[in-house]
């Protein structure tokens, strides 16, 4: 009789159990950006996926690292700049995947006393709304630096000042293309002076032979 009566009850503990397992936060792709050896902070990133039908929420974070403090950051647009703002917990929608990403949601691990380099790992404990915690090992690796097209709207710039470069190089050329010009138009009127003086000395040499034959004439003539 006791192990007819067991056999029910065990049964539903292995369904709650299960239950339990299917609806919990599940962790991927853990990772941290690789950064120079003095670096003030780093950056952690994960997809957290909440298949449950209520919303979760990551309420904080610790680290196998010596770190001054764990904090939840986002970096979000603050009086038309873009700021890593605290929070003091990440919204894990229901029946979805919550990205930890650059230039978005994510760790920050401020303070460490050694920077791990590229290819260590890092033991992340990350502490949800209800209490439970999951520990996760999370890869060190290169990652985008830029956050949301900071990196394109520079390059942007940089060609409109190559544009502008350009634009000033022609303005050069056309600069001097009339100087080139000016120089042409003095060496042509220093032609005409030229001009001028070679047809001074031929019509003076012949007013000077008309006077000469005039003077014959007169001789001529007495």
């Amino acid at each position: 009789m006791k192990h007819i009566l067991r056999a029910p009850i065990t049964l539903a503990l292995l369904l709650t159990a299960f239950a339990v397992q299917a609806h919990e936060i599940e962790i991927s792709d853990a990772w941290v950006r690789a950064a120079p050896p003095s670096a003030p902070a780093l950056g952690a990133f994960m997809v957290i996926n909440n298949p449950s039908d209520s919303e979760r929420y990551l309420v904080a974070a610790r680290t196998s690292l010596e770190v001054e403090r764990v904090e939840l950051h986002r970096t979000m647009m603050q009086d038309g700049v873009m700021q890593m703002v605290p929070h003091a917990k990440i919204p894990l929608a229901a029946g979805s995947k919550t990205m930890l990403q650059p230039g978005s949601w994510h760790v920050m691990l401020i303070g460490p006393r050694t920077v791990p380099t590229e290819g260590e790992t890092v033991a992340l404990t990350l502490v949800f709304d209800d209490g439970s915690e999951q520990t996760i090992d999370a890869d060190v690796r290169k990652g985008n630096k830029m956050m949301h097209g900071h990196g394109q709207g520079h390059g942007q710039m940089e060609g409109h000042k190559g544009k502008h470069g350009c634009g000033q190089q022609k303005h050069k050329q056309v600069q001097a293309g009339k100087h080139k010009q000016g120089c042409g138009q003095g060496h042509m009127q220093g032609h005409e002076g030229k001009h001028d003086c070679a047809h001074m000395q031929v019509h003076g040499q012949m007013q000077g032979h008309e006077d000469e034959h005039s003077c014959a004439q007169g001789t001529m003539a007495n």
